[in-house]
């Protein structure tokens, strides 16, 4: 018989017999991982991503893909790994811990091919025409395993960063039609973006007609944020709701100034307390006072 298709024939008998026997090598694996100190971490219920039914999906995987009955056995990793890594994330396992058992995987799989190729009497030159076969695809599924982590792990923060933005952008409702603004912190071109986006649909959602936007929390802003808060004043306008700017800092005019942006047609206050009783909200206080002194 023809080396070549010698080989071949060796290599589909391993592969067809990893598929088989998955459950019970990956068994054993698992079993290996749990009962090593240095992977304690590592000790995962069987429904978890990189727990046993992963682990036999895996290895019936590797084992289709040897015996040639997966056509594109790149992409068919890249499939499984792509689910495991966002479930990982989801679970919030973390790389480093779930990578460590990847030793115990190619061990656990070569002790089993082993084995059969000394049952199956199948030579050395078919054992090195399998592991060069074997070894690239379990490199490839630890790679496409880390990109899909750390693709859907920078995804899954950057939602999470924008959540906390979006959070940080409250139009708090004073009374009917009137409601203020107070911009804390620093103010990069994400935030300005979030802020000019949210701050308009809140005021759509609340029946604005009156925004006090504070910004004596702001200590600095660059040229780019300056302009977005303009557009926010200039957009509201154009939806009918007046704006009042308060607390502007010396360095907040001065980047304004530089830009020529036109204050005329921009309603400015002192502090929050001088805007608030354009609308009556400090002689109501007073009259409050009043009435409480008299009784």
């Amino acid at each position: 018989m023809d080396l070549q298709i010698k080989q071949n024939l060796d290599q589909i008998a391993i592969g067809t017999k990893l598929t088989e026997n998955a459950a019970n090598i990956a068994q054993k694996i698992m079993t290996n991982i749990q009962n090593s100190e240095a992977y304690v971490s590592l000790q995962l219920p069987e429904n978890a991503p990189g727990g046993l039914d992963d682990s036999i999906a895996f290895i019936r995987l590797l084992g289709d893909a040897i015996s040639d009955k997966i056509t594109d056995k790149k992409k068919t990793i890249s499939e499984w790994a792509e689910k495991v890594g966002l479930l990982a994330v989801q679970s919030g396992q973390p790389l480093d811990e779930s990578l460590e058992g990847t030793s115990y995987y190619r061990t656990g799989i070569w002790e089993y091919i082993k084995e059969e190729a000394f049952l199956q009497s199948i030579p050395a030159e078919s054992l090195l025409h399998i592991s060069a076969t074997v070894n690239p695809l379990i490199d490839y599924a630890v790679q496409a395993y880390s990109k899909s982590y750390v693709k859907h792990h920078r995804e899954m923060t950057e939602k999470f960063h924008l959540s906390l933005q979006e959070l940080s952008v409250p139009v708090v409702p004073l009374f009917p039609g009137v409601a203020v603004l107070p911009v804390v912190g620093e103010i990069d071109t994400n935030r300005a973006k979030i802020l000019l986006e949210s701050t308009l649909q809140q005021c759509i959602e609340n029946a604005i007609t009156s925004l006090v936007i504070d910004l004596s929390g702001v200590s600095y802003i660059d040229t780019m944020v300056a302009q977005r808060i303009f557009q926010l004043v200039s957009t509201l306008k154009l939806l009918g709701v007046k704006t009042t700017l308060t607390g502007l800092s010396p360095e907040i005019a001065q980047t304004s100034v530089s830009l020529n942006l036109d204050f005329s047609k921009i309603v400015l206050k002192g502090n929050l307390q001088h805007a608030l009783a354009e609308f009556g909200y400090g002689k109501i206080e007073n009259e409050q006072n009043k009435k409480n002194r008299l009784v």
